[in-house]
């Protein structure tokens, strides 16, 4: 801008504020300050002296020409909803382009309880439920945030660990007076119940931050004494901005994304495994190498609690503060709106090993011990399970959120995935093949707003037996059967007390599949569909069992007239001569026909039923259209959310601002 445009409009800006008083603090409230900016931003005499006083005053920031940073934060102990730790290595604020930079991220958290009815859903719709415990592990090197700009998010990288030899937090010794009646996954473990029941968290919390470290030295902290710790830099500029960029280099290349990135070409180089040249599959080599590793590798000496850092204002400003809700709105709207996210790729691994337990416990169960067929396609299906990782890796997403000011809209995120892939990468070789690939995806979701904190005040209100009694009216009256189911799923909800989050995902085709996949899917098929026979089966065989026993004539005239049964009801009945219980005998020999009788039945149904040509055609045949088809292929549903712990948090105070 021109220097006289510049002052002529300051001129007339200060003669139009000098007409009114209120105008006119207005300004100087404006003026001063500015000028106070110009002059850092403008003099370097200015900004240096600025620069070495705040030095020695805030002992917690270090200043670097127009940037503050922050290294060895304490770390964030997650104990509310779910159990871990997020640690930020360094914090970098840019003071003339308001950018926010955090590096090296690392989050490890034990549980995922807040979607206790999502995973609910989840069981039903799939037949499968969840019996050992899960730990999640997220590391990032670099978040960039240009304030009301948007939200810029490199590689993303994350692990599922499931199960005792996998997972950190196997030693978590139990806590006794707990229970885990209420918790919608199998099995007892402290990890499980403290997931389930929510706010009481772990007891023994330096046993969780070792256990997900690896080290012991952590040690809980106030919020005064963790920003003590913070490091701080030298008051010279120079040497200042040395340190700054040789902390910045030591945490890139320490990060667990780095040194995994350095061990594969390691091998590479030495010829231990293949060589990597596509980034896409590096992604999914990094995704294994981190597999192996703690959760968070660079945990620091303090950690603060979130449940410290909520208690920090007073119990006056926080009631305050809830009978506001629109100031929550207001704040969320427009960070929103202004913060539109992009990552540039997201990848999740988890073994082989873990899949193959969960096949193993949750589908083939007893039946592989009695059935040969059963034992092979476990074997078939281990044997490309047990020794690889499984990668799924989104690349290119932008996401945007949007918050309205109105409590009458809900929440409604958008995600937009550029193309999404899945590797099998087998770490002992160093071999990596890619086993699907889909032209890319998008989502929406849709969250009601009285879900947000503080706004139980527009919640449904808890159902009676009067709505109970209209809705089952609505069934009896509904004119066709998809009104009638509708009206039947809406009861149920309603005496549940539940809620729906929309969920809306479609994927765009082509979809291409490895064929050593589709030889998986037959084989996997093909085991479910003997395994349903099987129970079809033991439930014929327990019917049996308590149906009435046939008197004697009737099980003489119930047998098979074969060669092999006459001779073998002969030699029974000679044998009853000698020992003088031919009905003993008849009876005997009755209950062995019908039992060889009703496997050799069951045999020749599944090798009717369930042909290894048969399925493996049609898988083909599935596959074969799906990497010519074009257009979108996907699911809208609804995700049911309990209400009770909603009302359960709810206050009796009215509302100011609604």
């Amino acid at each position: 801008m021109p220097l006289w445009t510049l002052l002529a409009t300051l001129n007339l800006v200060y003669a139009v504020s000098a007409t009114s008083w209120l105008l006119h603090g207005l300004f100087a409230a404006t003026c001063y300050p500015s000028i106070l900016l110009t002059c850092l931003f403008q003099f370097s005499v200015a900004s240096d002296f600025a620069r070495k006083s705040l030095r020695k005053v805030l002992r917690e920031l270090q200043f670097t020409r127009d940037k503050i940073a922050l290294f060895n934060l304490p770390a964030l102990e997650i104990d509310v909803d779910v159990d871990g730790l997020f640690v930020i290595r360094g914090l970098t604020i840019s003071m003339s382009s308001l950018t926010i930079v955090a590096h090296g991220i690392e989050l490890g958290t034990a549980a995922l309880s807040q979607v206790g009815h999502e995973a609910h859903w989840l069981t039903r719709s799939t037949g499968i439920k969840l019996t050992d415990e899960i730990e999640l592990a997220m590391h990032a090197d670099q978040v960039t945030i240009p304030l009301f700009r948007r939200i810029e998010i490199g590689d993303v990288y994350g692990n599922i660990k499931g199960g005792k030899p996998e997972m950190t937090f196997g030693e978590l010794g139990d806590e006794p007076g707990e229970t885990d009646e209420e918790s919608i996954f199998l099995g007892d473990t402290p990890l499980l119940r403290a997931a389930t029941a929510g706010s009481t968290g772990f007891k023994d919390r330096p046993k969780l931050r070792e256990s997900l470290t690896g080290v012991n030295w952590m040690k809980d902290s106030s919020a005064k004494a963790g920003f003590d710790s913070v490091k701080t830099l030298s008051p010279d500029d120079q040497e200042a901005e040395k340190q700054y960029h040789e902390t910045l280099t030591e945490i890139r290349t320490s990060s667990g994304v780095y040194q995994s990135r350095q061990q594969i070409l390691k091998r590479a180089h030495a010829g231990d495994s293949l060589p990597v040249e596509d980034e896409k599959n590096m992604r999914a080599a990094i995704c294994a190498e981190l597999q192996e590793v703690p959760s968070v590798i660079h945990p620091p000496k303090r950690s603060i609690r979130v449940t410290t850092l909520q208690n920090l204002s007073k119990p006056s400003v926080r009631r305050f503060l809830h009978r506001l809700p629109f100031l929550l709105r207001l704040l969320l709207a427009p960070l929103s709106y202004f913060h539109p996210v992009s990552i540039r790729s997201i990848n999740v691994a988890g073994s082989g090993q873990w899949l193959t337990a969960l096949l193993q416990q949750e589908v083939f169960k007893h039946y592989a011990s009695h059935n040969a067929e059963l034992r092979r396609l476990a074997r078939k299906i281990s044997t490309w399970l047990a020794d690889a990782n499984f990668c799924l890796e989104l690349t290119d997403i932008e996401g945007l959120g949007q918050v309205a000011l109105s409590s009458d809209f809900d929440i409604t995120t958008y995600l937009h995935f550029t193309d999404i892939m899945a590797y099998r990468t087998v770490p002992q070789s160093g071999a990596i093949k890619q086993v699907v690939s889909l032209g890319g995806a998008e989502a929406t979701i849709a969250i009601p707003s009285f879900l947000l904190p503080h706004h139980e005040h527009i919640l449904p209100d808890r159902p009676t037996a009067a709505d109970e009694a209209k809705q089952s009216e609505e069934i009896e009256n509904a004119g066709s059967l998809p009104k009638t189911l509708q009206a039947e799923r809406e009861l149920e909800q309603l005496q549940k007390d539940e809620t729906n989050m929309k969920l809306s995902v479609h994927g765009s085709l082509p979809a291409c599949f490895d064929q050593s996949l589709l030889n998986f899917i037959a084989a996997l098929v093909k085991a479910t569909k003997i395994i349903e026979l099987e129970k079809q089966a033991d439930e014929v065989a327990e019917e049996d069992v308590k149906s009435p026993i046939l008197s004697d004539d009737e099980s003489i005239k119930s047998m098979p007239r074969t060669d092999s049964g006459f001779k073998t009801f002969a030699k029974n009945i000679r044998q009853g001569l000698k020992d003088g219980s031919t009905r003993d005998a008849i009876k005997e020999f009755a209950k062995d026909v019908h039992q060889s009788t009703k496997d050799g039945v069951k045999k020749a149904v599944v090798g009717g039923f369930v042909n290894d040509k048969w399925i493996a055609k049609m898988v083909g045949k599935v596959a074969a259209k799906l990497e010519q088809a074009q257009g979108d292929i996907g699911y809208s549903g609804e995700v049911p959310i309990a209400l009770e712990p909603y009302r359960a948090r709810a206050e009796s105070l009215s509302k100011l601002l609604p």
